[in-house]
């Protein structure tokens, strides 16, 4: 399955978004990052797709210094790949 991540240099900064993204209704999860995305804490939040607008603006809108960057995660002839976007 794709996927978004998005990564914080904080882990405190990662727990706190996907609890504001909790909190307004949109769907994550906290996972691991991925080595291949070689920024962060280790922990980055995990979002489907459809929400990458709506989290684009929650990104905006909670401005937390430690922000690293959104990666699309695909799974392709079963190798997964981490993109910058």
């Amino acid at each position: 399955m794709d996927y978004i991540l998005i990564a914080y240099r904080s882990r405190s900064h990662t727990l706190k978004f996907h609890e504001f993204l909790k909190s307004n209704g949109l769907y994550s999860e906290i996972v691991n990052t991925p080595k291949e995305a070689g920024v962060g804490c280790g922990l980055s939040v995990k979002i489907e797709p459809k929400y990458f607008t709506a989290v684009k603006k929650a990104v905006r809108i909670t401005n937390f210094s430690g922000f690293a960057g959104f990666f699309a995660v695909k799974q392709i002839a079963g190798r997964r790949t981490v993109k910058s976007i």
